[in-house]
C-alpha cells in the first residue's frame, strides 16, 4: 500500500468534490474522508507555521492541554466509527456476520485507530505538562524507520531473508554513503530528503589511459 495515495483520496480536496458535484449519498463518504484529512494532520504536525501558511488549523503545533484538538480526537473521531459500527449492527435485513463486517473497515484499522489516536493525545498532553513549549507529532510515527528499511530491503534486491552479516554490510554501506544510497519506501514527507544520486549524471567521457 502507498501512504502517499491513501492520504490523497481521503483528503478535504475529495471531500469538498464529493459534496459539490455528486449526489447526497455520498455526502458520507465526504464526511469520512474530511474527517481522516483532519485525522492526518492532527498526527503529522511538522513544524510551527505550515498550519498557518496553509491555512490549517489542525496543521498547528500542540501548545496547550486544553487545545480542543485532544477532544476532537477522543470524542469526534472516535464517535464517527463507533456509530457507523452501530448503524450496521443495527441494520435491518438479512445480512450475515461476514457481510456486516464488510460494511466496515477491519476491526485491526478500527482498533488501530484507537490506539493511534487515544495515544496521541496521552504523549503530546505528557510532553507539555513536563514543560515543552510545543510538540510536534509528526515526530511519532514511523517514517524514518520505514525509510530505512526500505533502503535495506532495495540493497537486498531479491534476498528477502538476509544474514546477520548481510544486514549489517548493508548498514554500513547506507551510513557511509548516503549520497548514493537507493531512495524507496511507500512514504515521502520530512525525512525523505531529495539527494542527487550518482548514477543519475552519467559521464560518457573516454577516461586517460594509464601511462
Amino acid at each position: 500500500m502507498n501512504v502517499r495515495l491513501a492520504t490523497q483520496i481521503l483528503s478535504l480536496s475529495v471531500a469538498n468534490i464529493l459534496k459539490t458535484y455528486y449526489p447526497q449519498d455520498t455526502h458520507k463518504t465526504a464526511e469520512l474522508c474530511n474527517i481522516m484529512d483532519k485525522f492526518f494532520d492532527c498526527a503529522n504536525v511538522r513544524n510551527q507555521g505550515e498550519g498557518t501558511m496553509k491555512k490549517k488549523q489542525f496543521l498547528l503545533p500542540f501548545t496547550s492541554v486544553n487545545d480542543p484538538r485532544f477532544e476532537w480526537l477522543q470524542n469526534d473521531f472516535l464517535n464517527f466509527f463507533i456509530n457507523w459500527k452501530n448503524n450496521i449492527d443495527n441494520r435491518i435485513g438479512n445480512f450475515t456476520g461476514k457481510d456486516r463486517e464488510r460494511m466496515f473497515i477491519s476491526w485491526q484499522t478500527f482498533e488501530g485507530l484507537q490506539i493511534t489516536a487515544l495515544s496521541l493525545v496521552e504523549a503530546t498532553k505528557y510532553l507539555l505538562n513536563q514543560g515543552m513549549p510545543f510538540v510536534l507529532t509528526s515526530r511519532f510515527n514511523q517514517d524514518v524507520l520505514e525509510e530505512y528499511f526500505g533502503r535495506q530491503r532495495s540493497l537486498g534486491r531479491r534476498n528477502d531473508n538476509p544474514t546477520l552479516r548481510e544486514f549489517g554490510y548493508n548498514a554500513n554501506t547506507l551510513r557511509m554513503q548516503r549520497s548514493v544510497a537507493p531512495v524507496t519506501g511507500n512514504t515521502r514527507g520530512a525525512y525523505k530528503q531529495k539527494r542527487i544520486v550518482s548514477w543519475q549524471t552519467v559521464d560518457e567521457t573516454p577516461l586517460k589511459p594509464r601511462p
